[in-house]
């Protein structure tokens, strides 16, 4: 039976999707749940939107985490950059540079991958 609450291209990665997008600011949230699952749901279209989200948040000063607060009411920062590691680590959605980026704060670089990924795809008309 297909789950249209949670789909499998949310799923069926080294970890659910939300486990990262929900640590994260609206905008930086979809960038990673568009990137994440674009291989198996709207293709480029998705990495687009991801591209979108990515540019907004830039030009908006939009911060990259959600402001979770840890039991010492610390801001959480481990996690993300650990499942970022682990989505580079493997290659994931064949984006392992922009999840490199995106691990290390480089989000105009970021921008810049993906738009080349883009790019490219468009190029080889996948």
């Amino acid at each position: 039976m297909t789950d249209n609450i949670n789909p499998s291209h949310y799923k069926d990665g080294p970890f659910e999707c939300i486990e990262l997008s929900s640590l994260l600011s609206f905008d930086w949230g979809n960038v990673i749940k568009y990137c994440y699952r674009w291989r198996d749901k709207n293709g480029v279209e998705d990495l687009k939107k991801a591209l979108w989200y990515a540019k907004h948040a830039i030009d908006n000063n939009v911060p990259f985490l959600a402001m979770y607060l840890g039991p010492d009411n610390d801001i959480i920062t481990a996690r993300p950059i650990r499942l970022l590691g682990i989505l580079e680590a493997e290659n994931w959605a064949d984006l392992e540079p922009f999840w490199n980026e995106i691990k290390w704060g480089c989000y105009k670089k970021a921008v810049k991958v993906l738009a080349d990924k883009i790019n490219e795809i468009e190029k080889d008309g996948e």
